[in-house]
């Protein structure tokens, strides 16, 4: 999902636009469907929707994927996979966990300021995975990853001697993980500018006694 900017129409073809391959067909599919599932939810969205932003049938996207539901969870895991990739590069740079963290918080804001479907999309799965746990349980398996970037910081500061032996890095990671993407989802529906977003960070920093590396 590279492209965020909403996609112009094209010309409606019966499969894949002219020179198309299979494999651009579905990335675009992809990243339609992220930037409508992000801005109207899961409810308000079609595959009719997303095929005519495509340029091509409904069931030409049928082609790809199997029903909405397939699509969506694509669209998310692979929001998710996007986040974890860019999360576990960061956290390599840092040599404390705070420097690890910093440097996730970093990414997280690159990520979420030039990329606003992230923190859209992020919120209407988090809402779906919860309201049928068990048809979403891919989604939930992606979010672990993010979640595992956290823990993976943890079990390295417990082994640092950061933290206590008796510090469950599973669970301290976990709580990190939820407390950065789920606080930074829903702070930002209400601070959208540029300034209040770097306040936004700041604080998180601060709460976590954290600085930015720089």
């Amino acid at each position: 999902m590279n492209t965020r900017s909403a996609p112009r129409p094209i010309r409606r073809s019966l499969g894949r636009p002219e020179g198309a391959t299979g494999e651009d067909t579905r990335n675009r599919l992809l990243n339609i469907a992220a930037i409508l599932f992000a801005k109207d939810g899961y409810a308000d969205v079609s595959v009719a929707d997303i095929a005519g932003e495509a340029g091509i049938t409904a069931a030409a996207v049928y082609h790809y994927y199997r029903s909405k539901d397939e699509l969506f969870i694509e669209t998310v895991c692979n929001m998710y996979d996007e986040i974890a990739l860019a999360f576990t590069d960061a956290a390599t740079v840092g040599g404390t966990w705070r420097e690890s963290v910093s440097e996730v918080l970093n990414a997280c804001t690159k990520l979420y300021r030039e990329d606003s479907v992230l923190q859209r999309l992020g919120v209407v799965a988090a809402v779906k995975a919860s309201q049928a746990p068990e048809t979403y349980k891919r989604v939930s398996r992606a979010r672990d990853r993010i979640s595992d970037v956290f823990v993976q910081i943890m079990k390295k500061a417990v082994e640092d001697g950061e933290f206590p032996k008796n510090t469950d890095p599973e669970l301290t990671g976990d709580l990190l993980s939820h407390l950065i993407l789920s606080g930074m989802s829903s702070a930002t529906h209400r601070r959208k500018s540029q300034r209040e977003f770097k306040r936004l960070v700041l604080a998180f920093r601060l709460l976590l006694n954290i600085d930015d590396g720089r």
